[in-house]
């Protein structure tokens, strides 16, 4: 991929000379496609933490920009920016401003998108994140720090918050909110209850416990319906925690937001073994604005195998810009779907093994905003 982005020949000359940044024209509209000011904004941040300061133009058309705009993300940067350049009075009024930004859940609202074009729960987590790293600097915000580090915790999602841009800055959040709050731990002890009834013994720790604490496996001893689980903690002291709750289903509901729809069909649902089949895909953008990085991935049925020359040429073709065969999955990727569009392509399968089979269900989905995916019903088929 081009350099989205056109730095100085040395040291301290990044800029365009005005303020702000030169950016490639080739990369527009994948990953140097977001906004000037986000764009500025996320250099000058990243720099600073680097450890440069010959920034003072680029610094100050930031500063500019965040007071100007009602754009959390762009605000949250150029408040962290300022903090560690030295204008900590600066830095205050945009945390101000962030925090009239809260809602009563810990959500920083108002980003319009990311440097990475993200949108939905990865850029409420982005600008959360960076919300509270730039509170934490301040005591005056130590409040909203703590309702917005809460707020990310909660959105962990089997060990992700979301995209990868957006779990990192998570982490980040997280680590720093630790290492500036944190404390010895006093010995105690953890009950997990299950509808009342403790779930095995009591878990103790001590001061010196490291790592996580991983309390018994209980899913085994209830059935269907509704169930109360708490956990307690006896003597100890406050600590961080996760929750993580896993789950199956052969087709989940799709997202009222998903913007990319999906459709997977078999050409045949009987396949002699040795033959050759196809998966007719059908993708379509239902918003009316060009899509970031959609990603769809196809299901497969036990007994077929994909044809990996035939998925070079769709690339070669410019058809697909990447895959990737996970197992029984095909992973498809595009730079960006433009607004309206919409298209099907075949994906040429063997018949290997002789059975019955159903393949995982389909989905498509933005890649920075994973969690709004349209599903497809799983593939069933044959092999004679």
């Amino acid at each position: 991929m081009d350099n989205p982005f056109r730095f100085g020949p040395r040291r301290g000359t990044y800029g365009d000379g005005r303020g702000g940044f030169s950016r490639n024209p080739h990369a527009l509209d994948s990953f140097g496609g977001a906004p000037a000011d986000t764009t500025n904004a996320y250099i000058v941040w990243t720099l600073i933490e680097s450890g440069e300061r010959d920034l003072a133009k680029e610094i100050a058309s930031t500063k500019a920009a965040a007071l100007s705009t009602q754009d959390s993300y762009v605000i949250a940067l150029a408040a962290n920016a300022l903090y560690q350049s030295g204008d900590a009075s600066g830095a205050r009024r945009l945390m101000e401003k962030l925090s009239r930004s809260q809602e009563p859940e810990g959500v920083v609202s108002g980003a319009v998108t990311s440097i990475t074009r993200s949108g939905g729960e990865a850029l409420a987590v982005e600008t959360t994140a960076l919300s509270v790293l730039a509170w934490m600097r301040e005591p005056a915000f130590a409040a909203q720090a703590e309702k917005g580090l809460r707020w990310i915790v909660s959105a962990n999602r089997s060990g992700r918050f979301g995209s990868t841009q957006s779990t990192v800055l998570a982490l980040r959040a997280i680590v720093a909110y630790d290492a500036a709050r944190a404390h010895p731990q006093a010995p105690g002890r953890l009950v997990l209850t299950v509808d009342g009834k403790a779930a095995g013994s009591p878990l103790p720790f001590t001061a010196d416990s490291k790592g996580t604490l991983v309390l018994p496996d209980f899913t085994s001893r209830i059935g269907a319906g509704k169930h109360t689980v708490s956990l307690r903690m006896e003597d100890g002291s406050n600590m961080p925690y996760a929750i993580s709750v896993k789950y199956h289903s052969t087709l989940p509901d799709s997202a009222a937001e998903a913007k990319i729809g999906l459709r997977v069909a078999l050409k045949d649902t009987e396949v002699r073994e040795g033959g050759v089949t196809e998966a007719i895909v059908s993708i379509a953008n239902k918003s009316g604005d060009v899509l970031p990085s959609p990603v769809a991935i196809i299901g497969l049925p036990g007994g077929l195998e994909v044809r990996h020359d035939q998925l070079k040429e769709l690339v070669k073709s410019g058809r697909i810009d990447a895959y990737e065969v996970l197992g029984r999955e095909v992973v498809l990727y595009w730079r960006q779907l433009k607004a309206g569009d919409s298209f099907t392509l075949p994906l040429s399968l063997v018949a290997a093994v002789p059975g019955y089979y159903t393949g995982p269900a389909s989905r498509a989905y933005l890649y920075y905003t994973d969690e709004f995916k349209d599903w497809a019903p799983a593939l069933q088929v044959r092999v004679k």
